[in-house]
């Protein structure tokens, strides 16, 4: 039965996810360049090969092993594109759009509206699917759930305090490309409606490693009725 749970985070991170990034990625460069888009894609695909066999020792587990061959693509689209966009600003934001396009889907929509779906009123319930779907994110993030309770407000946070994607494009000199996986979060903080869903996620709180901050923190609040506007 392990076996077959590690294969589907493997799948899940080293397969669905790069898939999704690399058809965002050939559609971005169909649109935008004057390219064999093919062609590029295949280089891509051939020097993430190569990252992902220089950095086999990172991978410790079935996660682990998806979270590096999802790093090693992006780390690849970079060193592809950057000489035919020219600069880092602008190489950083056609990947980004790429993998925004390529993972917001259908699919991935409504599953994010049903899990909000199930946790109206219930903040609760969101904790522990948020809790458990960073278990499945293996050994090499470590993360805590603090719940927090005031006058006014109950409310408890994901802090993750070691990311193995920003740990991975730190190691290559290169953290300024963790944010395109960090702006993958809007995906669901955005759909979040407290008149719908009874809570709200507070991005005045909201930080990540990729954007400079020493852990990532996702905080949800729900505010208590009987506490003033």
């Amino acid at each position: 039965m392990s076996e077959v749970g590690d294969f589907l985070k493997h799948y899940m991170f080293g397969h669905q996810a790069p898939s999704e990034f690399l058809n965002g990625l050939k559609s971005e460069i169909k649109a935008s360049l004057k390219v064999d888009a093919g062609a590029l894609i295949e280089s891509i695909k051939k020097e993430a090969k190569e990252i992902e066999e220089a950095n086999a020792s990172s991978i410790v587990d079935a996660p682990s092993h998806g979270h590096l061959e999802l790093c090693s693509s992006v780390l690849s689209a970079y060193n592809n594109l950057l000489p035919l966009l020219g600069d880092k600003e602008s190489t950083v934001d056609f990947i980004s759009k790429a993998m925004m396009d390529g993972v917001n889907n259908l699919s991935m929509r409504t599953s994010l509206t049903l899990v909000l779906k199930a946790c109206k009123d219930n903040p609760d319930r969101l904790r522990d699917i948020f809790s458990w779907l960073m278990e499945q994110y293996g050994a090499t993030f470590s993360w805590t759930a603090p719940h927090k309770e005031t006058e006014k407000e109950d409310s408890f946070s994901i802090e993750i305090q070691k990311c193995y994607y920003f740990n991975f494009f730190s190691s290559h000199n290169a953290a300024f490309l963790t944010p395109i996986l960090c702006q993958l979060d809007s995906l669901w903080f955005d759909m979040v409606d407290p008149e719908k869903h009874g809570f709200s996620f507070d991005k005045s709180r909201y930080q990540t490693q990729g954007y400079g901050a020493p852990k990532c923190v996702f905080p949800i609040i729900m505010k208590k009725k009987n506490s003033s506007p």
